[in-house]
């Protein structure tokens, strides 16, 4: 993508002509202010409107009287927010969960419908192109998009498969980028300078300009942006030996002792990101246009994520802090072989989409037309010392030089067409949309684990360095698997490969049985069909490893040949298809032009799947255990895995009183959840697959009230309340306890609120607003009813979070100081467990960060 490529030189010269230009901008704004509209959000008379024109119902609506549950964030009160990715929209919008993992992975998730395994329970769209992944490998997660030139963002809480099909049983987020405007010159800029307490730091410039080029026949928007945040965590050097009295010191986080030599980066774990797009509009006709674009993203995280080690971190003075492990060189160490890995994590992120929509205006009904391409390709090295540290020394510190490396690599070739035909009437007694779908999506993932002192180990797994079964001259890895490290010190190397075709049809009729009261009905049908390879080849991957036995053939063994000729368990060419239905019943009652109440009863469902075949000989014990086993008895897994769907019955009402001071927009939920995917995972071999297992509950509600008691002041609460359980235990066919009778679906926080206080006077603003999060419930590694309890893990901590903003807003100009985390609470977040228990990482929010915010909007 070298047409996309920046130096840093170049980013920051851009930043700064953001800033200049910010600057330019308001000195002109100071002499002619009057000549500018006031922005259509915030404005220097007041806090912004909350009446955002949505298209959850795949028709333009204020959000006031669309008879669902949804939270939407239009460009302005993105950036009163200080939302800046993804993640921020958390504290904001009720039901909203966001986990990610060390390898990558993330899980977003609404309702406390989530999963790790799978297929995506929440849909994720950009435009109209749905974005998500499967959960298949070790590594893969969602893109997200980055928060810059965005028309708005819209949650929508419960099952949307009736409009937005496969995947999105908890819920859909959705991304709207900024279209092309024939009306006039618009401006938006951005530049933000900040510093996090303990850590390096933070910025971004960023310019969207659009406007017509030919009146009423052609118009563009072309933005581009940057942002670097600053990183807070240390990488170290040391060493490290489990402790004797292991109990007395857990009370700080360690159950070993590290010796510290001294820090190797500072504020290691920064990330940047980078963003490009032109649209242009195109009206041929009074009636008809056609509007190309191409976006660009790509994010880079530098080394290690947010986590840290416990052992070797202060938390309680904010001094965090990783070890890191740094390969050495078979020039000037004979135990090591040379590899071609990094002495750092890193992460990388880049997807181009690619879209072409088309509107013709027929009289009173509209065409609508969808086409795009998502072209995805996420690249991340992991650090696997530790892990093969413990498998092939145990838990004593690795000696200086030795180094493991993972590579992850999740690909997405994704081709969406949609066309739908639907009233444009919005005072219609008949409303409706009736559409068809087809999406073609290749997903890969790879990892290939890379290593530099196994190959010379004088033992492996009992095995000897020139010993049985295949004699002087082999390596001790040879004689315990079979087969010598792949090229570059590989170790381990699997490759899958998932081509997903999905053809649907769908509906939905809005009926005004009455001036005031409308019933709805809408339904999908969907036919998905699924190919799926797993090529898995290294040491690892062998299911005929010699593990050291003599050669039993006479004249010698050679290595790959005879007894010992190795065997893989790839997953080749399996295929699963299936048609699915999703209706969808409503009903609602507009009591007055300022009071919606409604109720729905709807389904979702996410898309079968298949699994790769696990190593049977090393995992024989675990299935048998675990009571899988095909026709003739013999220890095996299923090969593919069913859909699973969600039945959801909520009630929901949406009020303005006192003339429409006081606005309140609540709804709640039951939702049923059958026959799920779960992860099987098999302790002794290591490896696991998706099985459907176990029936779930998931209720609760959603709050969001706003009062505006005096002009000016505006003061906001949203809560939310989830409780998901399974309905009784998840059992395996041989009745292993998966997970007890009634425990969590997920370690999810039940209880999440949010105050926000905002007041303008003249051209001055004041805004706050402080977030409380629950403690998570226990599940798995932190539930004492789990036969994976960990004692010596807890729950997410609960935490109150505060941030606070001060501007000046003149015209079309906003300059302001901020501060968020203000009190600087460090939550121990994603505690783990790491080399056999005895090593634990966590992470936590971002320390106390302040900085000042221009922008320019016009």
């Amino acid at each position: 993508m070298g047409v996309f490529y920046m130096d840093e030189l170049t980013i920051k010269r851009a930043i700064s002509f953001g800033v200049s230009l910010i600057s330019l901008t308001a000195s002109a704004t100071a002499v002619r202010a009057q000549d500018l509209p006031a922005a259509t959000g915030a404005s220097e008379s007041g806090p912004a409107s909350d009446e955002i024109v949505v298209t959850a119902t795949r028709q333009s609506e204020t959000i006031s009287k669309v008879p669902i549950s949804i939270s939407a964030f239009d460009n302005e009160r993105l950036q009163r927010d200080g939302v800046r990715r993804v993640d921020d929209l958390v504290r904001f919008t009720p039901g909203l969960v966001l986990s990610r993992g060390v390898t990558g992975s993330n899980v977003i998730s609404i309702r406390g419908i989530t999963s790790g395994a799978g297929a995506g329970v929440t849909g994720i769209y950009i435009d109209e192109t749905p974005i998500q992944v499967r959960n298949e490998g070790y590594g893969a997660g969602s893109a997200f998009a980055e928060v810059f030139d965005l028309e708005r963002v819209e949650v929508l809480r419960g099952p949307q498969g009736t409009l937005f099909g496969a995947g999105s049983e908890g819920g859909t987020v959705r991304f709207i980028q900024a279209a092309p405007n024939m009306d006039a010159l618009h401006i938006y800029a951005r530049s933000e300078v900040a510093t996090t307490h303990k850590g390096s730091e933070t910025y971004e410039g960023g310019l969207a300009v659009g406007a017509p080029l030919v009146a009423d026949k052609i118009a563009f928007r072309a933005s581009l942006y940057y942002r670097r945040n600053g990183g807070y965590i240390d990488a170290v050097d040391g060493t490290y030996a489990p402790t004797a009295n292991a109990a007395a010191v857990y009370p700080n986080g360690n159950l070993i002792s590290f010796t510290p030599k001294g820090v190797v980066r500072k504020d290691t774990n920064s990330d940047n990101a980078l963003t490009a797009r032109l649209a242009v509009e195109f009206r041929p006709t009074e009636w008809l246009s056609l509007t190309p674009s191409i976006s660009y993203q790509r994010t880079r995280q530098n080394d290690g994520g947010n986590d840290f080690w416990t052992g070797s971190s202060n938390l309680g003075n904010g001094d965090l802090s990783r070890l890191v492990f740094s390969k050495g060189s078979a020039a000037t160490n004979p135990a090591l072989i040379d590899i071609a890995v990094p002495d750092k994590e890193s992460a990388q992120d880049r997807f181009l989409l690619y879209a072409l929509n088309a509107k013709a205006e027929l009289g009173s009904v509209d065409l609508i037309s969808s086409t795009s391409f998502f072209d995805r390709a996420n690249r991340k090295w992991l650090d696997f010392t530790l892990i093969d540290t413990f498998q092939f020394g145990g838990y004593a510190s690795p000696p200086a030089g030795h180094k493991s490396a993972s590579l992850y690599e999740v690909g997405q070739k994704n081709f969406v067409q949609e066309l739908r035909l639907q009233s444009s009437d919005r005072n219609a007694r008949l409303r409706w949309v009736v559409g068809g779908f087809f999406s073609s999506n290749k997903q890969t993932a790879r990892q290939n684990i890379f290593n530099n002192f196994v190959d010379k180990l004088p033992v492996v797994f009992g095995a000897s360095a020139g010993g049985d079964p295949f004699g002087p001259g082999t390596s001790a890895i040879v004689n315990a698997l079979g087969v010598p490290l792949l090229p570059g010190g590989g170790s381990y190397s699997e490759n899958r490969r998932i081509n997903e075709k999905q053809y649907a049809g769908f509906a939905q009729f809005d009926f005004r049985a009455t001036e005031r009261l409308t019933l709805t009905l809408g339904a999908r049908v969907a036919h998905n069909v699924l190919e799926y390879d797993g090529i898995f080849r290294g040491p690892f991957n062998n299911n005929n490893p010699p593990l050291g036995f003599p050669c039993p053939t006479a004249g010698g063994c050679t290595p790959g040949t005879g007894v010992f000729t190795p065997l893989y368990q790839d997953t080749v060419g399996l295929k699963n298809s299936e048609t699915a239905f999703t209706p969808k019943f409503g009903l609602s009652w507009q009591a007055t032009d300022r009071d919606l109440f409604y109720a729905s009863i709807s389904k979702g469902f996410r898309p079968a799947g298949v699994s790769a075949k696990v190593p049977e000989n090393f995992c024989r014990p675990d299935l048998a255990l675990t009571g899988y086993a095909d026709a003739n008895g013999r220890s095996a897994q299923p090969a593919s895995y069913k859909s699973d769907s969600v039945w959801s019955y909520e009630a929901g009402a949406k009020n303005k009183l006192f003339d429409g001071k006081l606005t309140i927009d609540a709804s709640a939920y039951l939702i049923k959840w059958k026959n799920i995917q779960n992860s099987v995972f098999l302790p002794t071999c290591g490896y696991g697959f998706v099985d459907n297992l176990g029936n779930a509950t998931s209720r609760g509600f959603d709050l969001a009230v706003t009062v505006q008691p005096v002009d000016g002041l505006r003061i906001g609460a949203n809560a939310s309340y989830n409780k998901a359980d399974y309905d009784g235990a998840v059992v395996t066919p041989g009745k292993i306890n998966l997970y007890p009778a009634n425990s969590a679906i997920s370690a999810a926080r039940p209880w999440t609120l949010t105050l926000i206080g905002e007041y303008y006077w003249s051209d001055f603003y004041l805004r706050a607003d402080g977030s409380y999060f629950s403690e998570a419930r226990g599940q798995g590694a932190t539930d004492p009813k789990s036969p994976l309890f960990n004692p010596r893990l807890q729950p997410d901590q609960s935490y109150t979070a505060i941030n606070m903003r001060a501007g000046v807003l003149k015209g079309g100009v906003d300059v302001s100081l901020f501060v968020n985390n203000l009190t600087n609470t460090r939550p121990v977040l994603g505690a783990a467990a790491q080399l056999g228990g005895f090593v634990y990482t966590a992470s936590t929010i971002r320390p106390r960060t302040i900085g000042i915010t221009a922008s320019f909007r016009r």
